[in-house]
């Protein structure tokens, strides 16, 4: 008599356990890899930012650092100190500051090549603000360069020493004799970070 051989397959309740299983661990599965591509992107835009930061701060560091006493004509002709910065002045249309800045030539040693920067804030990005000569004429091109956006505030405050060698914080500056020796720079963006620096101007020392 032959063996009689027996195969025995998966029952449907089987099937169904397997089924709900796969089905569990693929839910899982496809919710951690949601939440990991989220915070890939959350993490990547707040690397950018922070390099924007850097790149903004880094520059505002070198207009500052090397300002210079330099007085400067606008367009009109009237003489304007080296450094001009304040609410309650009249610069320029979303300007916090404007100054000269007599920053090394990497290329001329011993040799500094001046200029005329300001820095603007408006509709939430702050620029930089450049011009090919430092006395102009009504003709003069500036050029602007967009530098950070998603910016609140953008606050300066001026450290200089009194008669009596005390040191006193300013909001504003127009002195056309002298420099301060320091700028502490705030800068607040959209979403409530405020970064903040305090920048040694070398020629106010």
């Amino acid at each position: 008599m032959k063996d009689m051989v027996c195969s025995k397959g998966f029952t449907l309740l089987e099937m169904i356990v397997a089924i709900g299983i796969f089905a569990v661990i693929a839910a899982i599965s496809y919710g951690t890899l949601d939440q990991f591509l989220i915070n890939r992107e959350v993490i990547g835009e707040h690397r950018d930012q922070l390099r924007r930061i850097q790149t903004a701060m880094t520059l505002l560091e070198q207009d500052f650092r090397y300002a210079s006493l330099r007085p400067v004509r606008d367009g009109f002709g009237d003489v304007q100190p080296p450094l001009v910065s304040g609410p309650g002045l009249e610069i320029g249309p979303g300007e916090v500051a404007r100054l000269t800045t007599a920053q090394p030539n990497p290329a001329l040693k011993n040799v500094q090549r001046l200029r005329r920067v300001a820095w603007r804030l408006g509709d939430g990005i702050l620029s930089r603000v450049t011009w090919k000569v430092l006395d102009r004429d009504q003709d003069s091109v500036e050029y602007e360069r967009m530098v950070l956006d998603e910016v609140d505030e953008f606050i300066l405050s001026f450290f200089a020493y009194t008669e009596d060698e005390k040191l006193e914080t300013l909001s504003d500056w127009q002195n056309p004799e002298r420099l301060p020796v320091g700028v502490e720079v705030l800068i607040t963006l959209d979403n409530g970070r405020q970064y903040r620096r305090i920048i040694e101007i070398t020629a106010g020392v």
